[in-house]
């Protein structure tokens, strides 16, 4: 069967890819082409024409834009970084977590955009980079600017980066210019830990305390704050002395969210402490009492989660609690201490007690251990002492 002409040119059209185009003369003696450009970041295809006044000379413009077209950089010449993040940000939202993603939301939204938004994404260079870094600041509605931290700064440099080269992973453009530019430094805090006598004196003070379960618990195991406010519960086994930690809580936009653990070693068994055990006794007794049992362990007077920002006010003023004149100064908490510190503070008093790293970190969740040695190496005990007495008796030669 022979194809009409018409079938023969849909045919030849169809088979058309990207970078391929068709060399025609027009009415008016100019030679032209058309080269498909691929699709523009709202999916309509972009085509790029160009003229000469012989074939051969739209022949050679058209090997200068092939390689270009085939890789795809020229599919986005149009397309704005402001266009280019936001459809960034759909692509990840189905692969990161929702606190996540609303951070990076509100980083891309009060801080890239309104410094590199307008900036076509193929244009982009590094200098735009460093000029984000340099003038980064909000406005809020009341027309209040607020200059943003260096710790802000080096989040919104690291959104960039993941973003540019998601970019350069699509061909939209060659190079990400981001990683041309060193990030603001946030300046390192010292985390504050707590010695065993000061532990212990905290907890002391806070024997009476509503937190102090909550406490107790975040002393005697190190568990994050969303495990143990995710804590129901049948995940503590009164008869084995054992918790469970099967997930963890966020909230996000105002909202709770469960979601999985951290890690898979996040998710784990470990031994509670007998003094702990005791508070939650007690703890769950009060929780029947108040017809909260199949509320979370730690949760508001009706029953429901409780809330970071109500825990970590309680938690602020119980510190202040520990940090009066009347208390011996070895014996009282730092002023700063925040709550994830009583993590830290477990992790460092058993570390530095002698306890196997190994053990440590896997109490922890740490996904590696080399996490643990990094956070924790400075309380690693000085052996070295002992390590020269051990090579006196291996290596000292009999007289």
């Amino acid at each position: 069967m022979v194809a009409t002409k018409k079938e023969a040119k849909e045919t030849k059209r169809a088979r058309r890819g990207r970078g391929e185009s068709s060399i025609f003369q027009r009415a008016d003696g100019l030679w032209a082409a058309t080269i498909s450009m691929g699709y523009d970041g709202a999916g309509k295809r972009r085509r790029k024409t160009v003229y000469g006044a012989t074939k051969k000379a739209v022949q050679e413009k058209l090997e200068e834009l092939q390689p270009a077209a085939r890789a795809g950089t020229l599919s986005v010449s149009a397309i704005s970084t402001r266009d280019f993040l936001k459809l960034w940000l759909n692509t990840v939202k189905a692969k990161i977590s929702d606190g996540t993603y609303d951070r990076y939301e509100q980083l891309v939204d009060q801080y890239l955009i309104p410094a590199i938004g307008t900036v076509k994404l193929s244009n982009l260079r590094a200098l735009h980079v460093e000029q984000v870094y340099t003038a980064m600041s909000r406005k809020t509605e009341d027309g209040e600017v607020f200059e943003a931290s260096t710790t802000t700064r080096r989040a919104a440099g690291v959104v960039l980066g993941i973003a540019l080269r998601h970019a350069v992973r699509l061909k939209m453009i060659s190079h990400n210019p981001a990683a041309d530019v060193r990030k603001p430094r946030a300046a390192a805090r010292e985390a504050a830990f707590l010695t065993p006598i000061q532990a212990r004196r905290f907890l002391l003070t806070h024997r009476k305390h509503r937190l102090y379960p909550l406490i107790a618990m975040a002393l005697g195991t190190g568990l994050r704050q969303g495990e143990l406010l995710a804590l129901r519960w049948p995940d503590i086994d009164f008869a084995a002395g054992t918790v469970t930690v099967r997930r963890s809580l966020s909230q996000v936009g105002g909202r709770f969210v469960l979601k999985e653990p951290k890690s898979k070693t996040s998710r784990r068994t470990i031994t509670i402490p007998d003094f702990v055990i005791e508070a939650l006794r007690q703890h769950r007794q009060a929780a029947l009492a108040a017809g909260l049992i199949t509320a979370p362990v730690f949760c508001s007077s009706v029953g429901t989660y409780l809330s970071r920002g109500n825990l970590l006010r309680s938690f602020r003023a119980a510190v202040k609690l520990a940090c009066v004149d009347g208390i011996d100064e070895a014996e009282r908490a730092p002023a700063g201490l925040r709550f994830h510190d009583l993590r830290h503070s477990h992790a460092s008093c058993l570390i530095a007690s002698g306890s196997s790293i190994k053990a440590v970190s896997r109490r922890l969740g740490h996904a590696d251990i080399t996490v643990t040695l990094k956070v924790y190496a400075h309380c690693l005990p000085d052996d070295d002492a002992k390590l020269a007495a051990s090579a006196e008796g291996l290596f000292k030669a009999v007289g």
